[in-house]
């Protein structure tokens, strides 16, 4: 089952390339739950001989908060702030592709001088997670929209999530659901936060066009 494994740890690589060069706000928010979704059955392979019921638990908790739960809240939110697409980006969805393939090449160069303590359960989950990381990380530096910049912070999440995978038996149940309930709570908020932007925003243009200008009789 370790094949499986990478195979997951090279979608999730793959998912965050494609969202970085993503405009569509929808399409983001639709790669972002397919990687949620490889990576809630990384949980189920890496026991695959004896699953127990820790491992069930985790991949279902993930499967529905990480791959759908939060997804629907990002969707709810970008229904009504009336948002779709990155118009302006700080840097080009070209450069962006060719930006990301070198640090996913960053990634794996300094995956070969880093040392953890216990036994990796597939080599390729130390890279894949750095990389997705440093691709959420430029996601959120490179885009102006809010929504895009939180999709950028959900990706670097899934890249930690998949680093604490690699220490998967070392790692008590109550930090990962720590980690879970954490990113799902931050998300909460931002789209709370985003959606009463939008009515500031919609209020304020209301009372502009309302108001009479200089010299008009009242």
């Amino acid at each position: 089952m370790m094949s499986l494994i990478d195979v997951c740890c090279i979608l999730a690589v793959f998912l965050a390339l494609t969202v970085l060069a993503t405009h569509r706000i929808v399409g983001m928010i639709k790669l972002f739950a397919l990687q949620s979704f490889f990576l809630s059955l990384v949980p189920l392979f890496l026991h695959a001989e004896a699953l127990s019921g820790r491992d069930l638990m985790l991949s279902l908790v993930t499967m529905v908060l990480k791959a759908a739960l939060v997804p629907a809240i990002l969707f709810w939110t970008i229904r009504h702030i009336s948002m779709r697409s990155e118009i302006k980006p700080i840097l080009g969805f070209g450069a962006s592709i060719l930006c990301g393939a070198a640090l996913i090449a960053v990634a794996f160069w300094i995956s070969l001088s880093l040392r953890l303590p216990g036994k990796l359960t597939s080599s390729l989950v130390l890279p894949c997670s750095l990389a997705t990381m440093l691709l959420g990380f430029m996601t959120m530096v490179t885009r102006t929209r809010a929504m895009t910049q939180v999709l950028g912070y959900m990706v670097i999440e899934n890249g930690i999530f998949l680093f604490a995978l690699s220490l998967f038996d070392a790692m008590p149940l109550l930090i990962e659901m720590g980690i879970l309930l954490d990113i799902f709570v931050a998300v909460f908020i931002m789209a709370i936060v985003l959606n009463h932007i939008n009515e500031e925003f919609e209020r304020t243009r209301g009372s502009a066009v309302s108001r009479p200008k200089w010299g008009e009789s009242q």
